[in-house]
């Protein structure tokens, strides 16, 4: 007669299995939800001065969301360019509007990224302003920002 307490021996191929697909399940889950929350973003570039000033921002950004900028600086010959300041200027070029210049973090050689979010709708202007051997380069990126 078996205890009450006695326990059914499981099988060590049926717990890696069940694992097995425990796991997988979680990845898929996870990798869904990470291409839902994913913003698309594109590349613009503008030269000043002998240097190459991309932005990379949100396609189509949408008032009031959070969302990543990333600057990168690179020379005539594509090397990254180091700045001793690095700051985006965010403006709306039709209206008065409150100074809005949040300093950008170095995240690696010659590129740069700050996190913010639009206020309202309309045209914004960002201005991404570095200052190099002691003098300020800037370039300028303009788009529309959507209503939320």
């Amino acid at each position: 007669m078996k205890s009450p307490h006695h326990i059914t021996p499981v099988h060590a191929g049926c717990v890696f299995w069940f694992a097995f697909w425990r796991a997988s399940a979680c990845a898929i889950i996870f990798v869904a939800l990470a291409a839902c929350g994913a913003t698309p973003t594109i590349v613009e570039q503008r030269v000043v001065d002998g240097l190459t000033i991309s932005l990379e921002r949100p396609a189509q950004p949408i008032a009031l969301r959070d969302y990543a900028f990333v600057a990168t600086i690179t020379d005539a010959g594509d090397q990254p360019v180091e700045a001793t300041l690095v700051y985006f200027d965010f403006t709306m070029p039709q209206m008065e509007m409150g100074v809005h210049q949040p300093i950008a973090d170095r995240l690696g050689p010659g590129k740069y990224g700050v996190r913010t979010l639009y206020s309202m709708e309309g045209d914004w202007r960002i201005t991404v302003v570095a200052t190099i051997d002691g003098r300020d380069v800037r370039a300028w990126f303009d788009h529309p920002v959507l209503p939320p």
